[in-house]
């Protein structure tokens, strides 16, 4: 069955070229599995799955499953786990209606009655100002409101910079002890400007010091307020 998504959907090349591109690693389904896979509580729960009283993430595990033991093209293919979770639902063709809809279809169609007597540009204006009203999607506004998706994604929608806090948050998590400054100086991901360079003056050195310290305590913020909403089946930033 033909599946929508309302962002771009993983791609997965066919030859081992292909697949070293990793064009999936740049959408928001990616970094939503890539985010849960940072939760240690959601690691420790899977460590245990099945074997002690369902907990906090039963639900969770029910849908994704362990993000852990697999990569994601495996994890996104079983079960066409990925379409389930992620892909909006088919919306209702625009045809003429004999009755009113059933349940499956009740809040995504709206029932007009249309006076065939007017125009067809008289009935077209009539039309647009209906959509004006009712519609809840602006132009160019992704309505996230409306998504059907089990899992829909919320907000703002930034994978670079999404990427960035990710980068940021594995760089301080594998080096505990490492200054925030000289976080943000050896992670790829953040470039610029604020950098400091080997041609710096001392002031420089300490203004840029500080700079990047902000900038990776912003990131790590961030970082952890989508990681717990991931936990709780949330991907909002």
């Amino acid at each position: 069955m033909k599946r929508k998504f309302a962002y771009q959907h993983p791609l997965f090349g066919r030859t081992k070229e292909q697949k070293e591109l990793g064009r999936y690693r740049t959408t928001v389904y990616y970094l939503w599995w890539e985010f849960l896979r940072r939760s240690d509580a959601y690691r420790e729960f899977c460590s245990y799955a099945g074997t002690k009283e369902p907990g906090r993430f039963s639900a969770l595990y029910e849908d994704f499953g362990d993000v852990f033991s697999t990569d994601f093209n495996v994890w996104w293919r079983t079960g066409d786990r990925g379409a389930n979770l992620f892909a909006e639902r088919l919306s209702p063709n625009m045809q003429v209606l004999t009755q009113f809809p059933d349940s499956t279809t009740a809040g995504q169609v709206l029932v007009v009655q249309v006076p065939l007597a007017l125009s067809k540009r008289k009935l077209a204006g009539e039309f647009q100002k209906l959509l004006t009203e009712h519609h809840l999607g602006r132009r160019g506004v992704r309505n996230t409101e409306m998504s059907s998706a089990k899992y829909p994604v919320t907000g703002h929608i930034d994978t670079v910079a999404l990427k960035k806090c990710l980068d940021v948050y594995d760089m301080k998590t594998a080096n505990p002890q490492m200054k925030l400054w000289e976080v943000a100086q050896k992670c790829k991901a953040i470039q610029g400007e604020s950098r400091i360079k080997s041609t710096d003056s001392l002031g420089e050195i300490t203004n840029k010091k500080l700079i990047l310290s902000n900038t990776t305590n912003r990131l790590l913020k961030k970082a952890k307020v989508i990681i717990q909403n991931a936990e709780n089946g949330r991907f909002a930033f």
